[in-house]
């Protein structure tokens, strides 16, 4: 093979081997790899170095030509000392066998070589990319002279100058390119590792957002019953009637964070039966307070027999996040409608209208995207994300159809509890 074809040879079988194991042996195994990082550097430089001396273009006076300097110059750069050492040993002891006096000129440029690498290897690291490049380029090129001149010098054998010119490129040119590679894959899994952190922390922040705004809806209805409370021309029967409801009120706000605990938890599967109008029903007597501090008139049109599959908790959490962002949408007043009906297709239909701010076409497009809300700083965007979320376990859909300064409308969709059963 001629000399272009080796080099090139040579720097495939490195950037295939230095890929197959950063891919495999630092990203999957990277517990293992921390623990015995030097000896698996080792193992790799001493396989590429091996490689090369396989495949190698003879010279004058049995000197070979190949590609070994890019495996000990990037393995003790990135390994450190030890590493270097042990390639350096690899390197002559493989070049052994050859004969020749090129053994001696590869003896002391790789010695020389060894020591300069140690030398750097504290401080490459720490080196930008730029001086990383230049650096392993400037190693290559001292080697390149190293071996030609010594060549000339102590055994009188000059070489080709195209021949030296093409070794000189092709060396520094893969040295810059394998050191780039490998530059490149480290960037790449640090920005991975950067990326997974950050989800995670984005997660957690999600989750705690949310808690916080499904525990205030709880917390409202309460403070609701407890400014009520302070009327003292109220019989003992409805005060009695409003403490027991804002007890409720409160465990249901300890049920949802216990919920949200579980929340990464798999769902289990839903097969109680709910019935839609009372799960409303109960929504609008809590809500009550809340609408009429807002003077905000709620109409219902509600069809009983309807029963969904389900938690209860969670529809109930579904429909007060979406009637009481209705109401918040009509600061100074107006008309809230639910209904519920049966769709020809064995599904009901809840609807929740409003007659507020309603929305952009913009706004609607980012509903339920998490901290987008309509309320400026005072919104998180996660009540609707919860409420699509459950109501997709749920098997049914969210459709929202809004109009700026013309309302909103709210039409969640869900099938029958056991069709089939009802059907026979």
């Amino acid at each position: 093979m001629d000399l272009l074809t080796v080099l090139v040879l040579n720097l495939i079988f490195i950037l295939f081997t230095t890929f197959v194991f950063q891919y495999i042996i630092v990203n999957k195994f990277t517990s293992l790899y921390r623990k015995n990082a030097k000896t698996f550097i080792i193992i790799l430089g001493a396989i590429q170095i091996l490689f090369c001396m396989s495949f190698t273009v003879i010279g004058n006076k049995d000197f070979i030509f190949d590609l070994r300097l890019i495996p000990v110059v990037v393995g003790g750069l990135y390994g450190g000392p030890i590493v270097s050492i042990m390639l350096f040993i690899t390197v002559v002891l493989a070049r052994i066998p050859f004969g020749g006096n090129g053994i001696w000129i590869n003896f002391f440029n790789m010695l020389t070589i060894t020591v300069l690498t140690v030398y750097l290897s504290s401080k490459f690291r720490a080196f930008p990319l730029s001086r990383k490049l230049f650096t392993v380029v400037a190693v290559a090129l001292s080697y390149t002279v190293l071996i030609f001149l010594m060549k000339a010098a102590v055994f009188d054998d000059l070489s080709n100058f195209q021949f030296m010119l093409l070794y000189g490129l092709a060396l520094s040119a893969g040295i810059f390119i394998v050191t780039y590679y490998i530059e490149i894959m480290r960037q790449n899994y640090l920005l991975h590792n950067a990326v997974i952190k950050s989800d995670k922390i984005e997660v957690v922040s999600q989750l705690a957002a949310s808690v916080s705004h499904e525990v205030r809806n709880p917390l409202t209805v309460t403070r609701g019953f407890l400014q009520m409370l302070k009327d003292p021309t109220i019989e003992e029967k409805k005060r009695l009637y409003y403490l027991n409801t804002a007890i409720d009120e409160l465990d249901r706000a300890e049920t949802i964070i216990k919920d949200y605990l579980n929340f990464a938890k798999p769902q289990s599967e839903m097969d109680s039966s709910i019935c839609v109008k009372e799960e409303i029903e109960k929504a609008l007597e809590l809500i009550l307070p809340y609408a009429n501090h807002f003077s905000v008139n709620i109409k219902k049109d509600l069809m009983a027999g309807m029963n969904v599959a389900g938690e209860a908790a969670k529809l109930h959490q579904c429909i007060l996040n979406i009637i009481k962002n209705g109401i918040e949408a009509m600061p100074n007043g107006g008309d809230l409608v639910i209904s519920c009906r049966e769709m020809a297709n064995n599904h009901v239909s809840i609807t929740i209208e409003d007659t507020g701010c309603g929305m952009s076409p913009q706004q609607l497009a980012k509903i339920g995207e998490p901290y987008f809300s309509t309320k400026a700083e005072k919104g998180t965007g996660l009540g609707m994300m919860v409420v699509n979320k459950i109501i997709h376990e749920m098997g049914g859909t969210v459709n929202v159809k809004s109009k700026l300064n013309a309302g909103t409308q709210f039409k969640i969709t869900l099938p029958l509890y056991n069709v089939e059963k009802r059907e026979t």
